[in-house]
């Protein structure tokens, strides 16, 4: 067996293993239990081929770790915390991410400052201009976390910004141009066309009005404005196809690479834009080395990072959730797909690809959406369809827009009517999507219902795998 095969299904393995150690323990489920049950099978495996005997240790010893990992990465969050809770204070607090605007509220990520320790989430009139990197002075009665999890919560009845520019001065630069360019759009498109742009390209939520909100909820294209890791590698695969054009192999990579960092930089450090940035960096050196990128690979050591950085996420993180099993679905779901209907081209534009990869991936989250959601759509597969063959297209000309903006008011002004049009196009979808309801009634509040679903899923993926042409 070739040796870097080998060495991929051992970092698999391992990495599967941290993943699942973590999420036991999210779930306190028995951890005496599960590692016997893992040493057990380890050992049945390792008595039968001799040689896999370090592979199964190591997956064993990950697996311990990720069970140990969680319990002391929640210690360690606990004891570095310091707030008054339930009693009026005043104090100080940085900023640390952008604000994110909600229904009633801009929701303010903020860390608090000495004498207090800790996370907060500070909710404050929508309109009120607080940035990243600013120093917020807050009167009010701090709210500790639900279930002892995730930040604390403050609704001031003062806030005041004492100090700017506290933050990393390049994220605070690179946030500007975000900004700048975000305005450029807004020049020169409609509001919807111009918030949902703005989405798609950086991931921002401003501007969303209240029906654009609803139509993409109800289309099932809410992930649309997510960072994620298919935006991301368009867009660095376009840098890099660009630059190869005069620089080498190398340099190609070192500069796209560096282009990932920045444009995360400016997006933000959200779970998303991680696991997007992670995605991303893996498919660069897929690219780089010359080999096929291998997804599986690349899923399973995103997740162990993801886990890592939060060991909260793989149980308590729905984003995270519906993007690794999406993807497992898209993975292992769309060869079958393919192979089953005998799909041998993309279509135009795509459609067909994009068609089998929406499938793929609603069938892997259909019950986590049902369980959370309480509803699921059968028209958000075909609006998902409609769409995605369209948002390489808008995205290549939002940032001749982006370009433009800076350049000539008129160049911004014809390169904005041929994104504006798809643009519009993409809302009449969503809003067709929202429109057309058509709900599949399946029980999926208990949790045996959905881990026989995914059972027999895994078992048909198998057996249509082994009969497919």
């Amino acid at each position: 067996m070739d040796r870097r095969l080998a060495a991929g299904d051992t970092a698999f393995g391992v990495a599967l293993a941290f993943v699942a150690g973590v999420f036991c323990e999210s779930m306190d489920w028995a951890p005496s239990l599960i590692l016997v049950g893992a040493l057990a099978a380890g050992a049945a495996v390792a008595a039968r081929k001799h040689s896999r005997w370090p592979e199964c240790a190591l997956i064993f010893l990950a697996l311990a770790s990720g069970i140990f990992y969680f319990r002391w990465h929640e210690n360690r969050l606990g004891a570095g915390v310091n707030l008054p809770y339930g009693s009026s204070s005043s104090f100080t607090a940085a900023v640390v991410d952008e604000p994110r605007p909600v229904e009633n509220f801009l929701v303010v990520p903020a860390l608090a400052e000495a004498p207090y320790a800790g996370a907060l989430t500070i909710f404050v009139p929508p309109g009120a201009d607080i940035r990243y990197g600013d120093e917020l002075r807050i009167e009010g009665k701090i709210r500790a976390p639900e279930d002892g999890g995730g930040a604390a919560t403050i609704f001031p009845k003062k806030t005041i910004i004492a100090a700017r520019n506290r933050g990393f001065w390049l994220r605070e630069k690179l946030i500007d141009l975000k900004r700048e360019i975000l305005a450029g759009y807004r020049r020169v498109l409609a509001r919807d066309e111009a918030a949902l742009l703005g989405g798609i390209a950086f991931g921002s939520k401003v501007d969303f009005g209240a029906e654009l909100k609803a139509a993409m909820a109800g289309s099932g294209t809410t992930h649309l404005v997510a960072v994620s890791g298919y935006n991301i590698t368009i867009v660095i695969f376009a840098v890099g196809s660009t630059l190869g054009r005069f620089l080498s192999k190398r340099a190609t990579f070192y500069a796209a690479t560096v282009f990932l960092v920045l444009f995360m930089i400016m997006v933000g450090n959200a779970a998303s834009g991680v696991r997007a940035a992670l995605m991303g960096f893996l498919a660069l050196i897929a690219r780089q080395a010359g080999r096929r990128f291998n997804m599986r690979n690349a899923i399973t050591l995103t997740a162990a990072g993801m886990a890592f950085a939060d060991p909260a996420a793989p149980s308590g993180d729905m984003s995270f959730i519906l993007s690794f099993l999406s993807l497992l679905g898209i993975v292992y779901l769309n060869p079958v797909i393919t192979r089953v209907f005998s799909i041998e081209d993309g279509g135009l534009l795509g459609w067909k690809e994009n068609a089998v990869t929406t499938v793929s991936a609603q069938i892997a989250v259909l019950p986590v959406v049902i369980r959370a959601f309480g509803r699921f759509s059968l028209s958000a597969i075909g609006a998902n369809i409609l769409i995605l063959s369209t948002v390489p297209l808008t995205m290549f000309f939002g940032c001749i827009l982006a370009l433009a903006g800076f350049l000539s008011s008129a160049f911004a002004f014809f390169a904005g009517r041929f994104v504006g049009f798809i643009l519009s196009y993409q809302i009449d979808i969503m809003r067709w999507g929202a429109a057309v309801h058509v709900p599949l009634p399946i029980p999926f509040g208990e949790t045996f219902v959905v881990a026989l679903y995914y059972s027999a899923l895994v078992l048909a993926a198998a057996v249509l795998r082994s009969r497919a042409p």
